[in-house]
């Protein structure tokens, strides 16, 4: 079982950047990136769908490298079923998040002409802070459990899509039995995972602000953040890929344990 080291966060981080014809490779995942603002959805279920390829490597244990842009009916599938799976562990809580706040905004609407039919007074005066109150705190509790649920829904995200990765099966991804002691066995090795996408965000993200407050550099801002967000979606692959590798075989170490001292 390795590690995440500094030589191994550095090859991680260089990957993109090394290989045959990596120059080229690289390039055409930015230029989808931005040919999703003109054609929205359709390129980026390629990119998606590069990416599970690089996860599917590293997962496999092999050494993260941008493979080639080919069989673009698979990555396009590969694309959309990643997709597909995001939106089912996320949909939950976007719909108690939204249902919530339909419900503020439609109450805010309705509210006013109810108080109008009311004759100014004292029950004016109780009913209707009462039930803005009220929608306020649906409003609210619906934005917290919707969060709440999101969050657990995208905590496990890496895992479920790694599984699917190296399984092949759209239905891999809901098999919790199989990838859940994965997650749990390596909980640790997921958790700095987190914290080094999360580092590499915000440097990102500040020099991306940092640009677009510069008079000169304002203009590149898109520029900038394209090959951004395609490296960041590239070492994201290639890091969940090889802690999910790590996972299973400690998964699998366990399991030869047992099996020895029965």
């Amino acid at each position: 079982m390795s590690e995440i080291t500094t030589t191994r966060l550095k090859d991680i981080f260089r990957f993109p950047f090394h290989g045959p014809d990596w120059q080229k490779r690289f390039l055409i995942g930015i230029g989808l990136m931005l040919a999703n603002f003109l054609v929205p959805i359709l390129p980026s279920l390629f990119v998606v769908g590069y990416t599970l390829r690089v996860m599917r490597q590293a997962a496999e244990g092999k050494e993260p490298a941008l493979p080639e842009w080919d069989d673009w009916g698979q990555l396009a599938l590969d694309g959309l079923q990643v997709m597909l799976v995001r939106i089912a562990y996320l949909l939950p809580g976007m719909l108690i998040l939204f249902a919530g706040m339909g419900a503020y905004f439609m109450g805010s609407m309705i509210l006013p002409l109810l108080m109008a039919t009311m004759e100014e007074g004292g029950q004016f005066m109780v009913v209707f802070p009462l039930l803005l109150f009220f929608l306020m705190g649906v409003m609210f509790l619906s934005m917290a459990a919707g969060w709440l649920l999101m969050i657990l829904g995208a905590v496990p995200l890496p895992t479920v899509i790694a599984h699917f990765a190296v399984k092949k099966e759209f239905g891999a991804a809901f098999q919790i039995r199989e990838w859940w002691p994965i997650l749990r066995r390596n909980w640790m090795g997921y958790f700095v995972a987190w914290v080094v996408m999360a580092g590499l965000f915000t440097v990102i993200y500040i020099a991306i602000i940092l640009a677009y407050y510069t008079m000169v550099l304002c203009f590149l801002v898109p520029l900038i953040a394209l090959p951004a967000g395609f490296y960041m979606l590239l070492v994201g692959a290639a890091i969940f890929g090889q802690t999910y590798g790590e996972g299973r075989e400690m998964v699998a170490a366990v399991g030869g344990e047992i099996s020895a001292t029965v």
